[in-house]
């Protein structure tokens, strides 16, 4: 385990803290939560002195609402070497709102499918915004220089980014608990909702999710969202680069596969194994959720039962349902047709000596849970949806005396896993009994082998692996943003640039026109330079010691249309042509155009095939522009575009023809010119003694690499760029160009 990671502190926020209060007669006891967060984060603290000794003083503070909070309480009481708590106090109401409302009446059941129970209420959402505030203050409060900020599921969206507009330089994780659902779900929330929630999570500087189907569907829905870029799990916000990657929360792997062989687990195992006798046992444990597929699995069951009659009065079924808002109604209703339909079922196969379901509706002891995992032969973990689900992880740590089979819901996160379990789809009942009597009939050779390997992925992947390589990865991105963050502009880099600027006596300034200049927009012919922008160029251009190029992809009429009468030198097409000031325009090159038919013929085909795509042509050039289409149905019809263009160019012969990718467009042009070579021209046999140049895509890249080392090149955005330096945004452009101004 890499343990070179440096924080004094780790510091989680999470909706609850680790343990609620239970008031007695003479005072309050203090009771575990439960979970798999709580776990988890409890096992490390317990073991962060000899897993690490680089972390601190290896102390974790848990900022989360207090349940039944003593009136004389003082966080001084729970305090110990390892561990303090930092309660957040909600008002009843603002959390009904919050939690009840926004948390578990939307974004539960949207995130796991259930777009039909999700209760869509503004008031919930306004809610959802103090409560992350309130929990803001609190954390703000409490961290120190050095410190680590875990922020851990969805009750929390909003709070990196509220942090971070507090602490610019805060060490900040996100953690996602539950699945994060495909675009199509998640654009049903409205856009102001949406909007606030993937930049609240941007807020972090790692944002992590338990499989990789988790994190593309959160980078696709940031592209959607918010148009920034991303390459493949890095997300370019217009501030710091974000990334987004997959961790698959583990378990305390030698606590569960220790404790089967703890004395107390063993006296339970025996008086389990009296009111066994020799019958079989299938075992599930789960939470009282729509989420969990419960009224299935019993059909599933129940089918076996029919099918497989030779089994009947040979398996029990031990179903452990876990009370959980059972006050609230269809939770309630929930529970009554899960007993009606037990009642049913064992009234329809029971006999004297045996029934098919022994049901019971409590919490369990770690003791018995760890008893029915490892006497259980086979493991029904089948959800409809859930992010992780970490009762299969520990029903295979704990198959030591009675090797079992896990039967396992492809749409829990674990499947990713664990994928020797016998991976079923839990609507279909008629797959869910045949897998259980393929469990209950296989070999024991086959189940070892099985068992093995998902063992031996679990131990090392564990909870200690999970929690250190997040923190290992949020030190690596920290480090990335560094490296950016030399190369962005600031205060000194702005005044140096400024001073150069005023100490030189012959200026060349190259800017590209959208992205640069302009923001873009749907057509290009709306994407016009406002009055504000064109007085800047315009006060550049009237210095006699600069010449400013406009060095634009645009077609020379556009162009010149936006400049006229200024005396600025116009480069049109990449290079193709270029007009000085008070002069007509000029090609640069002469080339042969026969191939645009083929070209122009293939393009059209592909607005067609691609929805909000159109074509646009230049006399040099053709370009196919995919700005307003599906980002991912664009994206693939790039992928096949090239190709096609690709083979065009092989049949032709004609080594001249360039593809040339920019922003949401790809060009066909004569690779003989590019801006680079257009910049080169323009600079010969002259002196200058203060070159700049801006830029935001592919074709500047051309340019700032022909420029000279002490060019003062610029790119817009954060992405890799040749370019020297980097600016965020086209006002930083803007103000940089205005600060130029004597």
């Amino acid at each position: 385990m890499d343990n070179k990671i440096q924080f004094e502190r780790l510091v989680i926020a999470a909706y609850r803290l680790p343990f609620k209060f239970t008031k007695l007669k003479n005072g309050y006891k203090v009771v575990q939560n439960s979970g798999g967060l709580v776990s988890a984060i409890l096992s490390l603290s317990q073991n962060f002195k000899k897993r690490s000794s680089y972390i601190g003083n290896n102390k974790i503070v848990w900022a989360g609402i207090a349940e039944n909070l003593p009136d004389n309480f003082t966080a001084k009481k729970f305090e110990n070497e390892f561990f303090e708590i930092a309660p957040v106090n909600l008002p009843q109401k603002l959390n009904e709102l919050f939690y009840g409302g926004f948390c578990n009446g939307l974004i539960w059941p949207l995130f796991h499918y259930f777009p039909s129970y999700s209760v869509f209420d503004n008031e919930n959402f306004k809610a959802y915004e103090e409560a992350n505030l309130k929990f803001c203050e609190e954390i703000i409060k409490i961290i120190k220089p050095g410190d680590f900020i875990w922020v851990h599921d969805y009750q929390l969206f909003l709070l990196p980014e509220m942090i971070r507009k507090k602490v610019p330089d805060a060490t900040i994780g996100f953690f996602l608990h539950i699945p994060f659902p495909s675009f199509e779900l998640f654009r049903l929330l409205p856009h102001h909702w949406r909007g606030k929630i993937i930049n609240g999570m941007l807020g972090a500087d790692l944002i992590g999710f338990h499989t990789q189907d988790y994190t593309q569907h959160f980078i696709k829905s940031v592209k959607r969202t918010t148009g920034f870029e991303c390459l493949q799990n890095v997300i370019y916000t217009p501030k710091r680069l974000v990334k987004a990657d997959t961790f698959p929360i583990g378990i305390d792997y030698e606590k569960f596969h220790s404790a089967c062989l703890d004395k107390h687990v063993l006296a339970e195992k025996q008086r389990l194994k009296i009111h066994l006798s020799d019958q079989k046992l299938v075992f599930s444990v789960d939470r009282l959720d729509y989420s969990k597929g419960l009224l299935l699995k019993l059909k599933g069951y129940e089918l076996f039962l029919e099918r497989f009659p030779g089994w009947q009065s040979k398996v029990v079924f031990n179903m452990v349902v876990v009370p959980s808002r059972d006050n609230i109604k269809r939770y309630e209703k929930m529970k009554n047709e899960i007993e009606s339909t037990i009642g049913r079922i064992n009234g329809k196969y029971s006999s004297l000596a045996w029934r098919p379901i022994i049901y019971q509706y409590k919490s369990l002891s770690f003791n018995e849970l760890v008893a029915l995992y490892d006497l259980s032969d086979v493991g029904l973990i089948t959800p409809l949806r859930d992010g992780m689900n970490l009762v299969a992880k520990e029903y295979v740590a704990c198959q030591v005396e009675n090797k079992g089979v896990l039967i396992l819901s492809e749409m829990a996160g674990a499947a990713a896993e664990l994928n020797e379990a016998l991976i079923i789809n839990p609507t279909d009942s008629t797959e869910m009994a045949e897998a259980i009597f393929n469990a209950l009939e296989m070999k024991t050779a086959e189940k070892h082998s099985r068992l093995e390997r998902m063992q031996n992925r679990i131990a090392t992947y564990n909870v200690f692996t999970w929690a250190f390589d997040f923190f290992n990865q949020t030190f690596n991105t920290k480090e990335q943003q560094r490296l950016i963050s030399v190369r962005v502009i600031d205060k000194n880099n702005s005044s140096q640039i400024a001073s150069a600027y005023q100490n030189a006596d012959h200026r060349i300034l190259f800017l590209d026109y959208d992205g640069t200049l302009v923001p873009f927009s749907k057509y290009p012919e709306l994407a016009t330079i406002d009055r504000s922008t064109l007085e800047i160029i315009r006060k550049l251009a009237e210095d006699p010691k600069n010449q400013i190029v406009i060095i634009s992809g645009r077609d020379k009429n556009f162009l010149e249309r936006q400049f006229k009468e200024m005396n600025v030198t116009l480069v049109a097409e990449h290079g193709y042509f270029i007009k000085s000031a008070g002069s007509n325009w000029e090609t640069t090159i002469t080339i042969d155009s026969q191939w645009k038919e083929a070209v122009m013929k293939i393009l059209i085909e592909y607005v067609n095939r691609c929805n909000g795509s159109f074509v646009e042509e230049k006399t040099g050039s053709i370009a196919w522009h995919y700005r307003n289409s599906d980002p991912d149905f664009a994206l693939l019809r790039l992928h096949e575009l090239r190709d096609d263009l690709a083979e065009i160019i092989r049949v032709s012969h004609n080594k001249d023809i360039e593809i040339l990718e920019g922003n949401n467009v790809l060009e066909v042009k004569s690779g003989k010119y590019d801006k680079g070579q257009a910049a080169l021209a323009l600079m010969k046999n002259k002196h200058f003694d203060f070159i700049f140049a801006a830029g935001d895509d592919k074709t500047d890249e051309f340019l700032f690499k022909v420029l000279p080392a002490s060019a003062y090149t610029i790119r817009i955005g954060l992405s890799s760029s040749f370019a020297k330096y980097k600016v965020p945004d086209i006002p930083f452009l803007l103000k940089l160009l205005k600060g130029m101004e004597p």
